[in-house]
């Protein structure tokens, strides 16, 4: 009888028959004879692997109806205990049954299809991958629901932060405390862990675990003696809400001043070296600009507290560690908290934080430009980024780095989910800078008189009713905060936009060096063979697989797929037998292995055969 796969397989084949035409080597350089077989394969994997948030969100739960019945069955709680405890019982127990409740709401984000499609296991461009939760209690009478509302991680830090005010089904409600996960509710100290970092002054690059302790940046070089230091950060996964019966126009006026937002980045590691390519842009022999891309790079989104709190070098909120509930703060603007923030029986000062993985590019010029220049010249290149490739303004974010009072870089990141693959493209194509500085011109009504683009007397100004700016060149519902720093005609950003266009780009690697990694020689012609072919470098070099006794060479981990490098020894015939059982352990697992003979003349068929793992080539981006 044919098995679950081979249906699948058979199915799968049916529908991509109807596709074939869109499936031409031209327009769909991914899709070979290896991509429909490894998708079926893997499937089973993917699918174990997308409840995992689910898991834990349910283990949440039950830990916290655990602990509170442990405090209701205590003959030593107080009545005010019980209280508490029922409250939290109560609360837990309804998030369990939001969990459980399958298509009995079907509303909910843990509806099977909705769930597994915010996972990323199954298309659903509306739902957010991984998004910040926040609990809504429903109201007596069931006039509304209990639900689950969810925003998209950056954004959900701002929306749900401490004290926050939140509309939902013609109700008001605050957030009034995080949901502790597994890890922090089964630990037996007194205090939520917390994790520390050190920010670069220079680059705003983020230093975590032993990185906290050196002396210059990984990134940039620059000393850390004056960076910010931040020791509290905890992160958040899920606030908790209560519905607020009054709320005035002055505290919705005071919650509009929200907080103090950074972000920093830390660019992922091969091997312990940073995975970055880094390109100088010169003209006449200087150096106008530095482009760090980075695959795959973390970034964290850090609230450092009320924007108008009594002390700034002090970082973070007051919360009790016992219950997740914010507390009374001392920092906070004495405006800033309702009469039924209580006193927490134990505090702890934690700064929120969430974190997200995107491919992102580092742009920073060689010296410090004026303040206003570096704002003006952030949403010119955004706006000639978005011209130049099609995106609507939501699909790209910008931020100065380390921070909007000292901008000394920009932080580039697509912000729709999945990304458009362009960030790349300004680090590989060597005219593609050169496109965007003259589209950001032109977005500032500019045009060339001798097309040449030679500096701000060869610019004329195709629209003078426009003075600093306009919401049809650099203003924008996203930087209403920034729109009196805006400028379109400051000379500064038009003499450095015009030199960017003829501007030559110099590449070189910061990533791991070959001569470190533990590689024979015939592993370092393959890298070679990748590089020299403009074909993506596997993110893992011989990773340990216990669970299945081999280490392969390689390994692309997106794609589930390892990569084996066979020298001459492995055409004996007790090695072939011993990598086909391995090969087949693997695939029943839900791995894709490609094996690459020592025969190189047979290394750009095999690169092709998985074009879905390798990329297209030619440093193309991908479909």
């Amino acid at each position: 009888l044919p098995t679950v796969a081979q249906k699948a397989h058979r199915r799968a084949e049916r529908i991509l028959a109807t596709l074939q035409p869109d499936l031409s080597s031209s327009s769909a350089p991914w899709y070979t004879d290896t991509w429909l077989p490894s998708a079926v394969n893997s499937a089973a994997r993917r699918f174990d692997e997308a409840f995992d948030r689910w898991r834990s969100l349910f283990a949440a739960t039950t830990s916290q109806m655990n602990l509170a019945n442990r405090v209701l069955s205590s003959a030593a709680a107080t009545e005010k205990e019980r209280r508490e405890a029922k409250a939290r019982y109560d609360e837990a127990f309804t998030q369990r049954n939001l969990l459980l409740a399958g298509r009995r709401a079907m509303n909910s984000d843990f509806t099977t299809y909705r769930y597994l499609a915010s996972e990323g296991f199954l298309p659903g461009y509306n739902f957010p991958r991984l998004p910040l939760l926040a609990f809504i209690p429903g109201r007596r009478g069931k006039v509304a629901r209990d639900s689950f509302l969810s925003r998209p991680r950056f954004l959900g830090l701002t929306e749900f932060g401490p004290q926050s005010i939140i509309y939902h089904e013609g109700s008001t409600y605050r957030v009034r405390r995080i949901i502790l996960t597994i890890g922090e509710e089964a630990t037996t100290s007194a205090t939520l862990p917390e994790e520390v970092v050190r920010i670069c002054p220079e680059c705003g690059g983020g230093h975590f675990g032993n990185q906290k302790d050196f002396e210059r940046c990984v990134t940039c070089d620059a000393r850390l003696d004056a960076g910010r230091r931040i020791s509290n950060l905890y992160r958040i996964e899920q606030v908790s809400t209560r519905r607020a019966m009054r709320i005035t126009s002055d505290e919705e006026e005071r919650q509009r001043q929200g907080y103090e937002m950074i972000t920093t980045l830390r660019f992922s590691e091969e091997n312990g070296k940073s995975r970055m390519s880094r390109v100088t842009l010169r003209d006449r022999g200087e150096d106008l600009m530095e482009l760090r891309y980075g695959p795959a790079a973390t970034l964290w989104r850090i609230n450092l507290g009320w924007r108008r709190r009594k002390e700034k070098t002090i970082y973070g909120f007051s919360l009790d560690p016992h219950t997740g509930e914010w507390t009374k703060d001392s920092q906070a603007p004495t405006d800033a908290e309702d009469d039924s923030v209580r006193e927490g029986k134990t505090t702890q000062r934690v700064t929120p934080f969430v974190r997200d993985t995107r491919n992102v590019l580092l742009v920073r010029p060689p010296q410090d430009l004026p303040h206003e220049v570096m704002v003006t010249l952030q949403h010119a290149l955004k706006r000639g980024i978005e011209q130049e490739f099609q995106l609507e303004e939501s699909e790209l974010a910008a931020e100065p780095l380390p921070d909007r009072d000292h901008r000394r870089a920009v932080l580039f990141y697509e912000a729709a989910e999945g990304g458009a693959g362009v960030l790349t493209r300004l680090a590989t194509d060597s005219q593609a800078t050169a496109r965007v500085a003259r589209r950001a011109l032109q977005v500032c009504h500019y045009v060339s008189a001798s097309g040449d683009w030679t500096g701000p007397d060869d610019l004329e100004d195709q629209d003078p009713t426009c003075e600093a700016g306009c919401y049809r060149c650099l203003l924008s519902y996203y930087n209403q905060v920034e729109h009196v720093l805006i400028d379109r005609r400051n000379g500064e950003v038009h003499e450095l936009l015009c030199r960017l266009i003829h501007a030559e780009p110099v590449t070189s690697d910061t990533g791991g060096e070959r001569s470190e990694w533990p590689l024979s020689s015939l592993e370092k012609e393959w890298l070679d063979h990748l590089e020299d072919g403009g074909y993506h470098p596997p993110d893992r070099t011989q990773p340990h697989l216990p669970e299945h006794d081999t280490r392969p060479d390689f390994a692309y981990s997106d794609h589930q797929t390892l990569v084996y490098i066979d020298g001459p020894h492995h055409l004996q015939d007790r090695k072939r037998r011993l990598d086909a059982r391995i090969t087949q352990r693997l695939e029943e697992a839900g791995y894709t292995v490609a094996r690459f003979p020592a025969d190189r003349r047979r290394w750009e068929e095999i690169v092709g055969e998985y074009a879905w793992v390798f990329g297209p080539g030619g440093g193309q981006v991908d479909g």
